[in-house]
């Protein structure tokens, strides 16, 4: 669990990886060399929620699934916006696959909804935001006492709230749920949350655990894969947010 997942950013500032996993360059070099194979581009384009109420109180409170919290107006209008601007470049999904969190549905209803001839929204329970179990809308200060981010700091891989989630256990369902719906050739949208995007993410990179405190992923802030045929998949962009710039 990221303990700075809400860090924000100035809207607009895209593609933004951190030091810690600059420093596995040539270790990304191998992962996101060009495949052998077939030249048939697949590719993932993975969109946090839009602005929700719960996102409004993590300062203070612990986050995690919250299935029922709503957008905000906020949320709602980057989520149009959204669709806006991939309208405007020409951008069509072959799918559009979202969490069932209210927050993520609707995010996609609405970004679809500016969208030319959109596919049917599908949906995967797989996708959730990680489980913090117990510690769920409790106080942030009872819960991250300094024993607790020492026992986090030691195994940021495998450590999970009383009741909760490990980040491994995050990155297998995302993992999982991802390869199901990339298809072959196609251009798939998936609408999903913050801590389960880094883990696809650190999955892709094979970067520390621990580094993915430092990336920011702003709502509906994109994170693009590629791969051609059968090789690995290759980071395009991270954070991507220039929808939050335009005037649209």
């Amino acid at each position: 669990m990221w303990r700075r997942q809400d860090q924000q950013t100035k809207p607009g500032q895209a593609l933004i990886v951190v030091v810690a996993l600059f420093a596995l360059a040539a270790t990304a070099t191998t992962i996101m060399s060009a495949p052998h194979g077939e030249s048939t581009k697949t590719e993932v384009i993975l969109v946090r929620h839009g602005e929700c109420e719960m996102n409004l109180e993590v300062a203070d409170k612990v986050g995690g699934r919250a299935s029922a919290s709503p957008l905000t107006a906020k949320g709602e209008a980057q989520a149009s916006k959204l669709g806006r601007w991939l309208r405007s470049r020409g951008v069509r999904f072959d799918r559009v696959v979202a969490s069932t969190a209210v927050r993520a549905m609707r995010t996609a209803e609405l970004m679809l909804a500016e969208l030319e001839n959109p596919p049917q929204l599908e949906l995967e329970a797989s996708l959730e935001e990680m489980s913090q179990g117990e510690w769920e809308g409790q106080p942030r200060s009872e819960c991250y006492t300094a024993k607790t981010v020492a026992e986090i700091d030691a195994d940021p891989r495998g450590f999970a709230a009383p009741g909760g989630e490990s980040k491994a256990d995050v990155e297998a369902r995302a993992v999982q749920a991802i390869e199901k719906y990339a298809r072959d050739g196609e251009k798939t949208a998936v609408v999903m949350h913050g801590i389960v995007a880094k883990c696809f993410l650190r999955h892709v990179l094979k970067s520390d655990w621990a580094s993915l405190h430092e990336v920011a992923l702003e709502n509906t802030g994109l994170m693009r894969f590629a791969r051609k045929g059968s090789g690995h998949w290759r980071v395009e962009s991270v954070n991507e947010t220039p929808h939050l710039c335009d005037d649209l």
